[in-house]
């Protein structure tokens, strides 16, 4: 199907854990015993099929149709390019190499019941959507048999009903090869709530499914039918297809495939001693932009909103009169030529005599405050006469409590070359609160009816590091605790800008805050100070011990704008003087001025980006704006890895940036996406990735659905260089984007259940994979990695069924130790979720294990993530 669908894989061990066991026990494991649990006996007679609902051999061999062998008359016409072939269940087979299709008039099966869909299929090309088997509805198939593009495997899919809405797709646990023949049934079984996917006999996937719809249209093989069109061009082979208005049992679906009943029966084998490739050591790694106050409000400690009186045009947003002044924007009185206004307080009459007069600023939904802390207070004021001092402080939202306060002695006539900076700290006996608000007053009798000026008043509590226009700690310490490699900025649609006037301009993002003019934050709908410029980006990394990924604009917005030719030349010499920035001494131009900045050590700098997300740009202006920025930086910075953000062919970029947001079915279901990826190809950043579920942060299946897709990325990371989530943060006050990976308010944040599941995945990680091979275990996803005699193996479960796992672990050099480590995450439902109030509901737990083996069981627990760490002997 199109891939809208799928958008908007002998001793006991066993878990010391106690009253709150979460890992189960590992028990003994060999292929008698697994055949017994699975009730199938080695020498199991193929079992007897029930009646069918249309069978179509293709052993005519000739002519424009096929016959129904059922007896129900479902005769199949062949369309366009549709031939014969030699078959592979009977002499002859359906032959769509050249295109075409076969179609019998009108639904075989009732779809909103139960049945059974078979085929013998085989691919001329992997790749795209291709569908072997469907029946017509009026605008997309009832449902889907063959291969899927976004998945990267074989898969059986049903939308929701008859539109172009998420897929539920059960998918194969190994990604197709060309040229061979495979056998494959898709079973509907609304009474179990479930749709699965058998390979060669052996149940490979399985998803929750209980929309069941039917379809009123033709049956089709080779071909589907999505959003009223005909597509999903099979490519390749089709014989031996067989409908069945019920659900087939294993046992028949092993005789329909030929193959025995053991041999379908659950196993996990890992291959110890011959690693597939190195993990990459640049895999995981943070992506950030500023979306739902993630940086002003955010990880950029800031307290003061609209601190610059820019934020709007019109009025002074986010200020409020104390004591009768009057407030008003005044542009004859700025600070400088980038802020070209300041905040005009005329003070009334009234001031003095005890009576105080200012303004105050209520912050990001409030200023937070705690005791024993240290604030530091940054402001320009000047007066229309010399006044006497003005009071700083931090105050209750009614003004009745001060938690803290300072004075500027005086104001004079003119504003200072740099800002008045004082230090507010709260007593031990202050109150959390995190409705606070900053005010800024005088009781002068002198001032009465005087006019005050004030421009960039700042309040920064302690950041990370102690930096002076630093970060916010919790945040960074929950960012530093993921060990990420990399942080990939300034976006995301932040570096573009809905038009080319608001991007990141990041010339005017360095030198003092109180010279960078902000700009509007358009893509996400606020004010942004340009307080977190490019040099506390570079400190961000820095302070992360990691690697910057810098994103340069390339010369497109988001509403379209785009510039190609001459008039692209100075975006590109934008860049070029970027990378100097980061990367020159102090004897070039721009590294000369971040030394004066405060950093005279150039930044390590291996990626940049061109661009963001350009397969939004119809204009195809991207190849041309791809190459002259290739060309440039090349040329004076030949060891730089440029990525693009779309493919191109007029170069060849180091590496691709890919973006997934799925549903957490979808994401679990291409847990094999990367398996079958040419290994010649251009390598890989998924720059953006994430299973779309909860709000503000994922629940626990979104966090199943992305341990799924991140055990993928691992596997498969020596084609996914790197790797990183987004979005990265929200305020639950500005919740834009729905799901992000962490949450906060002013004063506290808490972590998601996706956060702990990337935490185990990427923290428990050896330095090479190991081939890990799942049979008939349809709910779950699993990667192995090992470092020398430590072996991790991850395992996701995302059914609703604890599962039993038999695992081998082949070519040892001797043994396992019988102690192990199980570290869970799990949780009692898939909407389970963290929040604010309850930060800790769904958590990682590590216990001990014993037991471990050559061969042994894991029980898995219902809804999990598991990563169990063995040592080798």
């Amino acid at each position: 199907m199109s891939s809208e669908a799928g958008l908007p894989r002998r001793t006991v061990l066993t878990a010391a854990l106690g009253a709150t066991s979460l890992a189960g026990t590992f028990a003994a494991s060999t292929p008698a015993r697994a055949a017994e649990r699975s009730g199938a006996a080695a020498d199991a007679p193929a079992a007897d099929l029930p009646a069918a609902a249309a069978h179509w051999t293709f052993d005519e061999g000739s002519g424009t149709s096929a016959a129904d062998s059922s007896g129900n008359a479902r005769t199949a016409v062949l369309q366009g390019a549709a031939t014969w072939d030699t078959g592979k269940a009977g002499s002859h087979c359906l032959s769509l190499t050249a295109g075409g299709n076969a179609a019998a008039s009108g639904p075989a099966l009732d779809t909103s019941k139960a049945f059974s869909v078979a085929a013998w299929v085989n691919l001329a090309q992997t790749g795209g959507y291709q569908t072997a088997v469907s029946i017509d509805g009026k605008v997309v198939s009832s449902f889907y048999l063959g291969l899927r593009d976004d998945t990267g495997t074989f898969a059986f899919a049903r939308l929701n009903g008859d539109d172009t809405g998420n897929a539920a797709v059960a998918a194969a646990a190994s990604a197709p090869a060309p040229g061979v023949w495979t056998h494959l049934v898709g079973v509907s079984d609304p009474s179990a709530g479930v749709t699965r996917l058998y390979v060669n006999g052996v149940l490979e996937g399985e998803t929750a499914y209980t929309a069941g719809w039917a379809g009123s249209g033709d049956t089709a093989i080779g071909r589907a039918l999505y959003g009223g069109g005909h597509v999903d061009q099979w490519h390749g082979l089709i014989d031996d297809v067989w409908m069945f208005p019920s659900v087939l049992t294993s046992d028949q679906i092993a005789a329909l495939a030929g193959v025995p009943v053991e041999t379908t029966t659950p196993l996990l084998s890992v291959d110890v001693a011959n690693p597939a490739h190195a993990v990459s050591p640049i895999l995981p790694g943070l992506m950030f932009e500023d979306i739902n106050h993630s940086g002003e409000g955010g990880i950029y400690a800031e307290l003061v909103q609209n601190r610059s009186m820019m934020a709007s045009d019109t009025a002074p947003v986010h200020w409020s009169a104390i004591g009768g002044t009057a407030l008003a924007l005044d542009t004859a009185a700025p600070l400088n030529d980038a802020l070209k206004r300041s905040l005009k307080v005329v003070l009334p009459s009234s001031t003095g005599a005890g009576n105080r007069s200012g303004v105050a600023n209520d912050g990001f939904w409030g200023i937070p405050v705690r005791p024993r802390t240290t604030y530091t207070a940054r402001l320009f004021a000047k007066a229309s006469r010399r006044i006497g001092p003005l009071t700083v402080t931090i105050e209750s939202a009614d003004g009745a409590t001060v938690y803290a306060s300072a004075h500027v002695p005086h104001v004079g006539t003119t504003f200072a070359d740099r800002p008045v900076e004082l230090t507010l700290r709260t007593g031990p006996g202050t109150p959390v609160v995190g409705d606070a608000k900053l005010t800024v007053t005088t009781a002068d009798p002198a001032a009465a009816g005087e006019t005050l000026w004030l421009q960039h008043v700042s309040l920064f509590p302690p950041t990370y590091n102690n930096r002076p226009n630093g970060l916010r700690i919790d945040l960074m310490e929950k960012l530093v605790a993921l060990k990420p490699k990399f942080l990939r900025f300034p976006g995301g649609n932040f570096v573009e800008g809905n038009t080319i006037a608001t991007r990141f301009d990041w010339k005017n993002t360095i030198g003092p805050v109180w010279e960078r003019p902000g700009h509007m934050d358009d893509a996400w709908g606020y004010w942004s100070t340009d307080g977190l410029g490019l040099l506390e980006y570079l400190e961000w990394v820095e302070d992360m011990d990691a690697q910057p990924v810098l994103a340069v604009f390339a010369g497109y917005a988001l509403n379209g704008e785009h510039v190609t030719g001459d008039a692209l030349k100075p975006y590109v010499q934008d860049a070029l003087d970027e990378i100097e920035y980061i990367t020159g001494p102090v004897t070039s131009t721009w590294g000369a001025k971040r030394a004066a900045d405060g950093h005279p050590e150039p930044f390590p700098l291996e990626f940049v980006e061109i661009g963001n997300e350009d397969f939004f740009d119809r204009s195809g202006s991207y190849e041309e704006r791809y190459a002259a920025f290739h060309d440039a930086i090349k040329a004076k910075y030949p060891q730089l890895k440029l990525i693009a953000t779309t493919p191109v062919t007029s170069r060849e970029p180091d590496l691709i940036d890919e973006h997934y947001y799925l549903a957490p079915s979808a994401a679990q279901a291409a847990t094999h996406k990367y398996d079958s990826r040419d290994r010649n190809s251009t390598k890989v950043f998924v720059g953006e990735w994430a299973a779309q579920e909860g709000r503000p942060t994922p629940d626990l299946n979104a966090a199943l659905g992305d341990a799924a897709w991140l055990a993928g990325l691992i596997r498969n990371s020596d084609q996914v260089l790197m790797e990183c989530y987004a979005p990265l943060f929200s305020h639950v006050k500005n919740n834009v984007w729905a799901t992000n990976l962490i949450a906060y308010d002013n004063l506290t944040s808490y972590v998601s259940p996706s956060y702990w599941a990337q935490h185990m995945l990427t923290s428990r990680l050896g330095s090479t994979v190991l081939p890990a091979t799942p049979r008939a275990l349809p709910a779950v996803a699993t990667v192995a990695t090992r470092s020398g005699s430590r072996l991790y193996l991850a395992v996701v479960n995302y059914g609703t069924e604890k599962v039993k796992v038999p695992v081998e672990l082949k070519g040892l050099a001797k043994g396992v130790e019988r102690n192990a480590t199980a570290t869970v995450l799990t949780g009692p439902s898939r909407t389970t979720t963290n929040t604010l109030t309850e930060p800790s509901t769904v958590v990682p737990r590590t216990s001990t294990v014993t037991g471990a083996a050559a061969s042994f069981t894991s029980t898995l627990p219902p809804l999990s993530v598991t990563v169990l760490e063995l040592t080798l002997t």
